[in-house]
């Protein structure tokens, strides 16, 4: 994937948990988004970094997995976290990877 379609996803995901009014995350996925933006190949150090903030984020308890759409009825939140869950298994396997 590339840095901007990462990036893209990264604000996705921001926004969402903005919608269920999470902003515990928000100085993570900012420094994710500045290391990215910073680097204009992916490799290297702040790619390393972004993959690392990511991973220390999403695999910790109470990390990103445990943020979950609860508004709306019941079938918009099916399909909201399907698509949260989708947006973050993509970041997932994009920065275990580096």
């Amino acid at each position: 994937m590339k840095r901007d379609e990462i990036i893209k996803r990264l604000e996705t995901l921001k926004a969402i948990y903005h919608q269920e009014r999470c902003y515990n995350f928000d100085g993570g996925i900012d420094s994710i988004i500045n290391k990215l933006q910073a680097s204009s190949t992916q490799a290297g150090k702040a790619w390393e970094e972004a993959a690392a903030t990511y991973r220390a984020l999403a695999g910790t308890k109470c990390g990103f997995s445990d943020v979950y759409v609860d508004a709306g009825s019941a079938a918009e939140r099916v399909a909201a976290n399907i698509e949260l869950d989708e947006i973050r298994q993509l970041l997932w396997d994009t920065f275990k990877r580096i």
